[in-house]
């Protein structure tokens, strides 16, 4: 449990230590009061406890108080109501950065496979609010997965996994699925990547009230119910080599006595009830929460199997965050694309494409930048052309740009960003160029930066 150290803020005075009127005097008495009201927890609950009870809602703007005391995150509602979808652009954006990646853990010779962890109003519809009905089907998860089927992208269907299933395998006062949803996942996921897994539908269980779930706390500060959880009568047979305090941590190493094969999987939080499921199937496995996901650590840790998982709410994180990987080079790229290089005399800020270049702490080149829309496709892939002393090589980059997600002025549609060993590239002057295609025709936005390798 995580305490706050710090001092608790003093009961405020009318004037500062200069005299002076203290024009923050009512906010620092709402601190005040905050800090030292000792029942203020209680108090939430109490309020919340008679509100949803009696009016059947939730007092909290981020709690769902759905039907037979269901609760719901409200940030996944979006996905559920089909609002905030990434436009066409977007989605393909996300399906080409999977295919980048699936690209480069098969030439590892890696096995790949993407997952999408459903939201849990997507399976259980039925326990929310008579007034919450879904407006569209549409939303990040049904375009990504069409998008994923016509590129080939190789990836396990919870959704319909889930929802072929008529057991309840999600926690009734929690965002995420129970450990029999967790169980159930894992034995998808191996089934997907041709492994053997253990069968927990053969083995029995106890169900019992041991477990806190995530949005009854945010309801109930102080509240005492616990959600029912299944309790396997077979415990796990996995390891932590990492000095792990629970499946929260942000880097975890087990291994298995009598398993074989080593994973690495990049997860979100629905990770930390499949934790001990993957576990269990591999004789060394990786679990990180750390975004972006990096590639580099296939051929750190040896990788048998990687694997990428995302809750539904979070499939934004493909169109945010550049995966850390070499780009890979490109001989399809034609010769001479069409250059979209302003006339001669015309000023530079015209010019809609930007070209930037950071060197991360391992010597890697950081390349990344703007696309100008007018010369990019829904479907267009990226390329960086660069030209040194005696060679003229074509780098697909990711369609994403590098730090993105802090990026709130740029067009996230229209980003792009790669890695790129310097090591490659001969000494001396470098040029870059970003070419794109559109309707059939390539562009070029003509050189762009000078690099001194």
């Amino acid at each position: 449990m995580s305490v706050e150290k710090r001092t608790a803020a003093p009961f405020p005075k009318l004037t500062t230590y200069e005299g002076k009127l203290n024009l923050k005097y009512f906010e620092n008495l709402n601190d005040y009061f905050n800090d030292h009201f000792a029942f203020r927890q209680e108090m939430t609950t109490i309020d919340a406890t008679l509100t949803t009870k009696l009016l059947n809602t939730s007092l909290n703007d981020d709690v769902v108080y759905g039907k037979d005391g269901w609760l719901y995150y409200t940030e996944t509602m979006d996905e559920y109501f089909g609002r905030n979808v990434l436009s066409d652009r977007g989605i393909s954006n996300c399906v080409n950065s999977l295919s980048l990646m699936q690209e480069y853990a098969e030439n590892e010779d890696v096995d790949f496979l993407f997952m999408v962890a459903p939201i849990k109003a997507y399976l259980y519809p039925e326990h929310l609010p008579d007034n919450y009905k879904q407006g569209s089907t549409v939303n990040n998860w049904t375009k990504l997965k069409a998008a994923m089927d016509k590129e080939g992208i190789s990836y396990v269907d919870l959704h319909k996994a889930f929802s072929e299933d008529e057991r309840v395998m999600y926690h009734k006062l929690d965002t995420h699925w129970n450990d029999e949803g967790a169980a159930f996942a894992m034995m998808q996921i191996q089934k997907a990547v041709g492994r053997d897994y253990t069968d927990y539908d053969n083995i029995s269980y106890e169900v019992d009230k041991v477990f806190r779930g995530d949005v009854y706390g945010m309801l109930y500060p102080k509240g005492k119910t616990l959600d029912d959880n299944v309790i396997y009568s077979e415990g796990h047979h996995f390891s932590y080599v990492t000095d792990t305090k629970d499946t929260e941590d942000f880097n975890i190493q087990t291994s298995c006595e009598g398993k074989e094969g080593t994973l690495l999987m990049f997860r979100d939080s629905y990770g930390n009830a499949l934790i001990p499921f993957m576990a269990d199937e591999y004789e060394n496995a990786y679990f990180t929460k750390l975004m972006p996901f990096d590639f580099n650590r296939i051929s750190e840790y040896n990788c048998d199997v990687v694997m990428c998982e995302l809750t539904q709410r979070h499939i934004t994180y493909l169109w945010e965050y550049l995966p850390v990987m070499d780009a890979p080079l490109r001989d399809s790229v034609p010769e001479d694309p069409v250059s979209t290089k302003k006339e001669s005399g015309a000023p530079d800020e015209n010019d809609k494409v930007t070209l930037n270049i950071e060197q991360d702490p391992s010597g890697k080149l950081i390349v990344y930048g703007d696309l100008d829309p007018e010369y990019t496709g829904v479907d267009s892939h990226v390329y960086v052309r660069i030209t040194d002393s005696k060679y003229i090589s074509d780098y697909e980059a990711f369609p994403v740009g590098y730090n993105a997600s802090t990026n709130k002025e740029g067009n996230k549609d229209y980003m792009y960003g790669m890695y790129i060993d310097p090591a490659n590239l001969e000494p001396g002057e470098c040029t870059f160029e970003v070419i794109t295609e559109k309707d059939g025709t390539y562009y070029t936005s003509g050189t762009i930066y000078d690099y001194e390798n």
